[in-house]
């Protein structure tokens, strides 16, 4: 049975990056051996930078901070990420900046491959990077400097983003699951604002 939950849940996770609860030793150095070979995301976190390079990315973190750390299904979890865009990139070249990045996207790839040995085929979604409720339990935020809300992340100073979510046990199904977050600036050089990975086995009540 397929639950409706799968095509929201990578939304969910887009600016996250999910620390995994496993408990068997084998999964938790297999985890291990994955980040080993990718440059982590600096902050308590479960992300290393990719599929794009960390110097080919426009975006500077700060850090990147998920609480709880490891989440569970039906806890409410939060993921923070903080940095700036370098002053002075020629490829903003905006008409109007203070209007912040007003064409960034924000596309999350997910996969999974369940206890069996079956897998689920890489499903991707694109969105607007912006300041999004996108249900009742679900809300991206993005701030200024100054800490205030703001529509889209801005170009001048530091910034922020806010992910707050509650993932239903119910509608989850166990196994690995890999995340891709790419975020874009949307210019005409497709630059990449941010890009991470995430490898994780979560557990869930979907049969």
């Amino acid at each position: 049975m397929k639950s409706p939950f799968l095509h929201l849940l990578p939304l969910f996770v887009a600016l996250l990056a999910i620390t995994i609860h496993a408990n068997p030793q084998q999964k938790s150095l297999l985890i291990a051996d994955t980040m080993a070979e990718a440059e982590k995301v600096y902050g308590h976190n479960n992300a290393t930078y990719g599929p794009v390079p960390e110097d080919e990315q426009l975006f500077s973190v700060e850090f990147l901070e998920i609480a709880p750390t490891p989440i569970k299904a039906d806890r409410v979890f939060f993921a923070y990420l903080r940095g700036w865009i370098p002053s002075k990139n020629p490829s903003l070249n905006l008409e109007s900046p203070d209007s912040g990045l007003v064409n960034a996207t924000l596309k999350v790839s997910s996969s999974v491959i369940y206890p069996d040995g079956s897998s689920d085929p890489l499903r991707s979604y694109t969105i607007p990077f912006k300041s999004t409720a996108f249900n009742g339990l679900a809300h991206l935020a993005i701030r200024n400097e100054s800490g205030q809300q703001v529509d889209y992340f801005p170009t001048t100073g530091s910034g922020d983003a806010l992910l707050d979510f509650q993932i239903p046990y119910i509608f989850l199904r166990t196994g690995e699951w890999t995340f891709e977050v790419d975020a874009r600036l949307g210019d005409e050089s497709d630059t990449c604002l941010f890009a991470f990975r995430m490898v994780q086995w979560l557990e869930g009540g979907l049969r």
